[in-house]
């Protein structure tokens, strides 16, 4: 037995190498192929311009949290502006409800840590299973997300949640408002059909892997929070962050029971594609650039190579989403480019633990191959 699963154990590590090298190799492709399909430097052109323009707006109009006005603007963009507007609308409907939501709860959670607990696990699962299953599954997701945000930010003074609930639905506005203006100016409308949904009926059915992934999500936030608070970190703004980044990681590797070897290489791609946008954003803040044009121009130029690489065709555009998002979050983080690396430093650290939890978890909790042949087996 002992001899059985030190070779598994192996076995895995090898498959982990080679997932590792496929990624990185493909990556590597990516990157060579900056500006050779005029496609993908279009949607490129098209986040810089949206991300640039949502920091400018954001700093302009002093909203506390600019680093999710700019991801407002790049995570609403789609290829067409009619799939932008759907997006971003969504985006922020369920924001507002989100902001809501948790503005009310934030009366009673903040002081009863069994059901905040309770409250982000049910909420978490959720909005994860209604990504993957229903057709406004963003609008459910980003309630989730902005209910969670304004009760974890508010832990400390709960009598804040009114001010911070308005402050999510202002920041979002404003990124979903440049990400809409972006598409409809740089690109073509082209009204499309709204994606189709496998629907609520068969979560214990064909839809039994959404389930199971917001199970997993929900483990890793509330894990997340548990680890927080053991290890005595006190800024409960970071910790938010750190939670709605795995909250926003949705995704299973496909519409079935998928396979082991599938979510360890979504999960895997998501990991790397946070570590290497983090440690960009790390490098470029050693950088102390102080010129607001140069800073500006920083974040657009690795934004635009994120979209390159989401929009790619070798097969790890999660990579390029997590390397833009990562490097956002880590790169914005006040009314000025920084002038400390540290900040950075504590948020891509935040960031890169939630979502190593979360990788964890999803590799221990998925079943293995056997397991599923077992279970399909009439």
């Amino acid at each position: 037995m002992n001899f059985r699963f030190a070779r598994a154990v192996k076995a895995d590590f090898a498959e982990g190498g080679r997932m590792i090298d496929d990624t990185l190799v493909a990556f590597v492709r990516e990157v060579r192929e900056l500006g050779a399909d005029p496609v993908q430097t279009r949607q490129g052109l098209v986040a810089a311009v949206s991300v640039t323009l949502s920091v400018v707006v954001a700093l302009l109009l002093e909203l506390n949290s600019p680093w999710w006005v700019a991801i407002s603007g790049f995570m609403s963009l789609m290829s067409t502006g009619a799939g932008s507007l759907r997006r971003g609308l969504m985006r922020l409907g369920g924001t507002i409800a989100g902001a809501f939501l948790g503005f009310v709860m934030a009366r009673w959670l903040p002081y009863d840590q069994v059901a905040l607990c309770l409250f982000l696990a049910l909420t978490t699962m959720f909005g994860v299973i209604a990504m993957q299953v229903s057709p406004h599954g963003l609008a459910w997701l980003f309630m989730s997300i902005t209910s969670s945000m304004v009760l974890l930010m508010s832990l400390n003074n709960p009598e804040l949640a009114f001010e911070i609930a308005c402050d999510r639905v202002m920041d979002v506005a404003a990124g979903v408002t440049c990400a809409i203006i972006t598409a409809n100016v740089l690109q073509d409308w082209h009204s499309e059909p709204p994606p189709t949904a496998p629907g609520w009926r068969h979560l214990l059915g064909a839809q039994w892997p959404s389930v199971l992934h917001g199970v997993r999500s929900a483990i890793a936030v509330v894990a997340v929070l548990w680890i927080w608070v053991l290890i005595d970190l006190p800024d409960g703004a970071e910790m938010a962050v750190t939670i709605a980044v795995v909250m926003a990681a949705p995704l299973v590797a496909d519409g079935g029971v998928s396979t082991r070897h599938l979510v360890a290489q979504k999960s895997l791609h998501r990991f790397i594609g946070c570590l290497m946008g983090g440690l960009v954003a790390l490098a470029c803040l050693a950088l102390n650039v102080e010129s607001f044009i140069w800073w500006l121009f920083m974040i657009g130029a690795v934004v635009w190579v994120g979209m390159h690489i989401q929009v790619g065709r070798h097969g790890v555009g999660y990579v390029g989403t997590q390397f833009a998002f990562v490097f956002v979050i880590t790169m914005v983080q006040g009314q000025s480019p920084p002038d400390s690396i540290m900040p950075g430093v504590d948020r891509f650290a935040g960031i890169t633990g939630g979502l190593g939890i979360l990788m964890l978890v999803s590799l221990l909790l998925w079943p293995s191959d056997e397991e599923l042949k077992e279970e399909l087996e009439p």
